[in-house]
């Protein structure tokens, strides 16, 4: 079931300054590895972004276990969960989207490590329609992590990234991108789901 809304410009606003200050928060040289910047851009993504009269916008993260018995990452190939709660004139909605992080340009990749990306991609597209990768460059001295449809990486397809605070105005916020299935958030709300 697809859902569009249309939010007032002060609530776009609102997510995207949560967003670009939840990436600029992060000192690149404190997260210098993949696993502990996405944890830490994970945990600055948090929080409820707006509460009010029309309604609000929530965002919870889930790094996915790379330890441990259940392996999730095995399981689903991604790092992070992202479920957006939003309501806006009476109408609810919860999404989840899976992300797999990649340090540095997607394009940049050496040909093994695109195919262990690619790979992760297919496990992710096994689980949701919409898998998503983030690339994570170096721009101007600090990381940009932008967001990338998984599809195209699994089709050698040319792909266009999105700056994550433009991808959450304009593809989480809308709720064009993420899966409702209520089993699949659940799911992917556990860190060590082997559900």
């Amino acid at each position: 079931m697809r859902h569009a809304f249309s939010f007032p410009e002060g609530i776009r606003e609102a997510l995207k300054n949560h967003i670009e200050k939840a990436v600029s928060g992060i000192d690149m040289k404190r997260y210098h590895q993949e696993p502990a910047y996405t944890s830490a851009l994970a945990r600055s993504l948090e929080g409820t972004v707006y509460q009010g009269e029309d309604g609000y916008v929530k965002i919870e993260s889930t790094i996915v276990s790379d330890r441990g018995p259940h392996l999730a990452e095995k399981r689903f190939g991604a790092d992070l969960s992202i479920t957006a709660s939003i309501s806006y004139r009476n109408q609810e909605i919860r999404k989840a989207i899976l992300i797999q992080s990649k340090i540095g340009r997607i394009d940049e990749l050496s040909p093994s490590r695109k195919k262990t990306l690619k790979d992760q991609v297919q496990k992710m597209r096994n689980h949701t329609r919409s898998p998503k990768v983030m690339e994570i460059p170096v721009e101007n001295g600090q990381r940009r992590p932008k967001i990338i449809r998984g599809q195209k990486i699994l089709a050698n397809e040319s792909y266009r990234s999105y700056e994550l605070s433009d991808y959450f105005v304009n593809r989480i916020l809308t709720t064009f991108d993420g899966d409702t299935r209520r089993n699949f958030v659940n799911a992917v709300q556990e860190a060590n789901s082997h559900s």
